[in-house]
């Protein structure tokens, strides 16, 4: 039994998940468990809320309202999303407890005493008309490697960390002035010490060849120490050493740090040893994330965990930015759909296949999303639905014989593809599973259970609720989708009693859509 913590990076407190953000990320986490949990492992899914990022704080400014319940709102409003789609962290931590306060000094006192951590003079951008230091979104501009709009943070565009003395034509967010340079000094994760290592490990990784690529690459060419703290009012506070006194540490640090402290919730909770646990040979540590945050992954947290001796991730789930319509989905341009908005008019399965359909490999930027995917998604599971239902009206003798190996290799291959978080291969491997049963075509009367118990558990971790609503109704109560012992009742299936899925698409949400997205789009485009 191998022990997983799923990470998804996470998500700022500044407003609602819109389905780019969970199809990317907390989708593709919440599979990726499901499997490993069917496959007879201990699997947590572990997340939280980056509190301390400068978005919560515009937020807040605009809307003249205290930080802390701003966050609290948007909180409240994110875990509503994620349970839209069935998706229940184990873990969630918010990085304003100070449970993770004490730990996040705790793992820099760490690097302290380890001498990864120097004090160096550096520089942070100033507003001198509101007379305060900013920091990431407080500040805006141009990136200085692709020119895109990108604010004092990581280009979205290009995923370059962009260091205040390069931001070109920097302004201040809350008013429009410019910023300029001030000197200050700042602790620095001494990256250059752990150069060799951490590149050695990163290539031994198995991490897929474009992460693993430009992680090296940068390690290569650009490799220079991380800031870890700045001149900001939100975070954790340090206390020393004497002139970094009041500083707070780097959301890319200790917001992504909220990893660690759910690993010690969730090992306390087990009663285990979180340490032991995190340096078992049998721990496998996975990260879901956006290409925004690929950096600080591949990099800042893999060099933490390498710096106090742990392995480094097992792997890296990295997306593309979802596109809607062939955009980028925008909060900021209204150019999104809000996923507890879209679950009360469409089943949350559908949702949950569409989304996963469309996640493909780093680097392709093909993760289109439209409301035609979404009706193909709404068929394509009433084409499964329908074949259960018929299997289960016809079935007239029991089959004894054992799983056909051909089936046997297909979900062998789905289960591999997993592994390897290749969800749109697996997700292929389940046609040709359903295919090759014949499940559609079938009028022999034949029951084979196990064909059908194995099918309803590829299909789980995508779309938990109709399998476990088929696989009770065959086999029981008590079953459960697992790739070990497949139920194999000596009866033939009972008559299906109960409705189907609401799979389609409803027509007043095609009309809304239609008109939001594509019809005054065009408006737009014709009056240039």
């Amino acid at each position: 039994m191998r022990t997983y913590f799923v990470c998804p990076a996470p998500p700022c407190p500044n407003g609602k998940l819109h389905l780019g953000h969970v199809g990317g990320v907390y989708l593709l986490a919440d599979i990726f468990v499901r499997f490993q949990r069917m496959a007879g492992h201990r699997a947590h899914f572990i997340t939280g809320a980056d509190e301390h990022g400068t978005y919560t704080l515009v937020k807040a400014r605009k809307l003249g309202q205290g930080v802390s319940e701003v966050a609290q709102k948007h909180i409240d409003e994110i875990l509503r999303c994620l349970r839209a789609l069935h998706i229940t962290p184990d873990v969630f931590v918010r990085t304003s407890s100070e449970l993770h306060k004490e730990n996040a000094l705790a793992i820099f006192r760490e690097l302290q005493e380890a001498g990864y951590v120097e004090v160096r003079k550096g520089v942070q951008l100033y507003c001198e008309h509101c007379d305060e230091f900013v920091a990431d979104s407080l500040a805006t501009g141009n990136c200085p490697a692709c020119n895109s709009a990108t604010d004092s943070n990581l280009c979205e565009n290009c995923g370059l960390a962009v260091r205040h003395d390069t931001l070109r034509n920097a302004r201040h967010t809350t008013c429009g002035h410019k910023l300029e340079l001030r000197s200050i000094e700042q602790a620095v994760f001494d990256t250059p010490r752990l150069t060799q290592a951490l590149d050695t490990a990163i290539g031994q990784s198995a991490w897929s060849a474009p992460i693993r690529d430009k992680a090296r690459a940068w390690l290569a060419s650009d490799m220079h120490g991380l800031p870890m703290s700045r001149h900001f009012s939100h975070g954790v506070e340090l206390l020393e050493p004497e002139p970094l006194f009041g500083q707070t540490l780097l959301t890319w640090f200790e917001g992504l740090w909220c990893f660690d402290t759910g690993i010690r919730e969730q090992c306390a909770n087990d009663f285990r040893d979180a340490k032991s646990t995190m340096h078992d040979p049998s721990t496998r540590l996975m990260f879901f994330m956006g290409q925004d945050n690929r950096f600080y992954y591949t990099i800042g947290v893999t060099g933490v965990l390498l710096a106090r001796g742990y392995p480094i991730p097992t792997n890296h789930s990295v997306q593309d930015f979802y596109k809607l319509e062939g955009e980028k989905f925008s909060t900021s341009r209204d150019h999104a759909l809000w996923v507890d908005e879209v679950a009360r008019e469409v089943d949350p399965n559908v949702i949950r296949y569409a989304l996963a359909r469309i996640a493909r490999p780093f680097g392709r930027d093909e993760n289109e999303f439209d409301v035609d995917g979404l009706i193909t998604a709404a068929s394509h599971l009433q084409v499964f639905e329908d074949a259960l239902r018929q299997y289960a009206s016809n079935a007239r003798t029991l089959d004894s014989r054992r799983l056909r190996s051909r089936l046997r290799i297909l979900a062998q291959r789905y289960a591999d593809a997993i592994e390897d978080l290749r969800f749109w291969d697996a997700l292929d491997f389940v046609d040709r599973y359903f295919e090759t049963a014949d499940f559609a075509r079938d009028n022999s009367g034949m029951w084979n259970a196990m064909e059908i118990s194995l099918f309803l558990s590829l299909l789980n971790p995508v779309v938990p609720e109709l399998a476990l609503r088929y696989g009770r109704h065959f086999f029981g109560a008590a079953w459960q989708p697992s790739f070990g012992k497949l139920a194999a009742k000596a009866s033939l299936p009972p008559k299906i009693d109960f409705p189907g899925l609401n799979a389609a698409v409803p027509p007043h949400f095609i009309a809304a859509y239609n008109e939001r997205f594509r019809i005054r789009q065009a408006k737009q485009n014709s009056g240039r």
